[in-house]
């Protein structure tokens, strides 16, 4: 396999490759895994939706979020089963590149929701008594689709880069499609990419960490000099669930970009990262929510008896 296909499109992911005796084990658990990620995250998406009390700011932006890990973890995971009992992992041009781009959605979509999630978190503690007014649904609407706008736009960009590269190469040394392995198969100079590449992560990063430290030392500030208890002690668990879900996306991002950065890692390392990070926050970001706030556990648990009584 020397990587040149002649006149071909398809691509062939270099993925995992596990005895044959192993695969209908790992099957089965990558289903219940994604049966899981996509049980809990449409269970609470409903639950936020058909409640009219949950119809605020900070869980309309969950929502939002949902959405988002749905992305990703539906771009990888029915791919990744499907590919367990064959050895010869083809995918095509189209799939690939369709696959890169949720993909990337999830990564870049992830860190701007996050990051307008924690400016509501700040006017809610900072200005509780402007909150309605600054958080208009209006508001929520523009702020939620510069997140969608500004992933879309540069995730467009970033493909279309790679797109325009002729191809001499097709495997693809990942167990998915994405920018990083896909623009190093062309054969003319990919150092825009490269470039723009890291302008992205980057910018991203920077932007939500900031975010993320303004906004906190700002609501650590208030809820220091806040005068009730009972005030200070409900915004920190507010604030504790989002900066947990931030916590654990951030993580798995900053594993998987270092794991990418170090040739000598063990190459099925750096894939199993790659993988965790676009299946671990997924399944948790729900679980977080719904157990750390109080009003989606409650109608979560009312919605699960009134399904169950019955039986």
């Amino acid at each position: 396999m020397n990587n040149v296909i002649g006149n071909s499109s398809d691509f062939i992911l270099e993925g995992f490759f596990f005895p044959s005796d192993a695969r209908a084990s790992l099957f089965l658990l990558t289903l219940s895994g994604y049966m899981v990620i996509v049980f809990v995250n449409v269970l609470v998406f409903l639950v936020i939706t058909l409640h009219k009390n949950l119809h605020e700011p900070m869980y309309v932006m969950l929502c939002n979020m949902i959405v988002c890990d749905l992305i990703g973890s539906s771009a990888l995971m029915p791919r990744l089963m499907s590919d367990f009992f064959v050895d010869v992992k083809i995918i095509s041009f189209e799939a690939c590149f369709i696959q890169a781009f949720c993909i990337h959605m999830y990564t870049c979509g992830a860190q701007l929701i996050l990051t307008v999630m924690a400016f509501d978190r700040y006017v809610a503690i900072c200005n509780p008594l402007r909150y309605s007014t600054i958080m208009t649904p209006w508001t929520l609407v523009k702020l939620c689709s510069i997140a969608w706008g500004g992933a879309f736009t540069l995730v467009v960009v970033l493909l279309t880069l790679t797109i325009r590269l002729p191809k001499c190469k097709s495997l693809v040394v990942q167990a998915y499609c994405f920018n990083g392995v896909l623009f190093v198969l062309a054969c003319g100079d990919y150092s825009v990419n490269n470039i723009y590449a890291l302008f992205i992560t980057y910018f991203l990063a920077t932007l939500s960490l900031s975010a993320i430290v303004f906004t906190y030392t700002k609501i650590l500030i208030a809820c220091f000099f806040k005068s009730q208890s009972n005030s200070k002690s409900k915004a920190i668990h507010t604030c504790a669930t989002h900066l947990t879900v931030y916590i654990l996306f951030g993580i798995t991002l900053l594993f998987s970009i270092m794991a990418l950065r170090f040739p000598n890692i063990n190459p099925n390392t750096t894939k199993a990262i790659g993988t965790l990070m676009i299946t671990i926050p997924p399944c948790l970001n729900p679980m977080i929510y719904g157990i750390n706030t109080k009003e989606i556990r409650n109608n979560v648990l009312k919605c699960l008896k009134s399904k169950l009584s019955p039986i």
